[in-house]
C-alpha cells in the first residue's frame, strides 16, 4: 500500500450494464424486485425507470478492477466498508 498516495485514482476498462446482466443476476440471486425487473412498475418508482441491482454494479466494478493486473486483488475490496450506493445505475449505463 505504500506505493499509493491518498487520492490516487486509476482507470479501468468500461462495461455497459445490459438487460441480460440484470436478468441473469436476478436469476442467480433470486432478487426479482420490480425495481429491477418491471419497466411498468419502475415508471412509478423513485427513479422513473428500472435500475440495476447495487450488488450487480459492485460485482461488475470488481471484475473491471481484477482485469487491471497484478495489484488488482489488493485493490478490489479496499474500502468496501465505506461502500454506498448514492445514485442509481440504469440499464444502458456504462461503468
Amino acid at each position: 500500500f505504500e506505493d499509493y498516495e491518498l487520492g490516487h485514482t486509476f482507470t479501468t476498462r468500461s462495461r455497459t450494464v445490459t438487460e441480460a446482466d440484470v436478468v441473469n443476476f436476478a436469476g442467480l440471486t433470486g432478487d426479482f424486485h420490480e425495481l429491477h425487473m418491471s419497466e411498468e412498475w419502475a415508471k412509478s418508482g423513485p427513479f422513473g425507470r428500472r435500475i440495476a441491482h447495487g450488488a450487480l454494479v459492485f460485482s461488475i466494478s470488481t471484475g473491471l478492477t481484477i482485469q487491471m493486473g497484478d495489484t488488482a486483488e489488493i485493490l478490489a475490496f479496499y474500502g468496501i466498508d465505506r461502500l454506498r450506493f448514492t445514485k442509481p445505475t440504469f440499464l444502458g449505463d456504462t461503468l
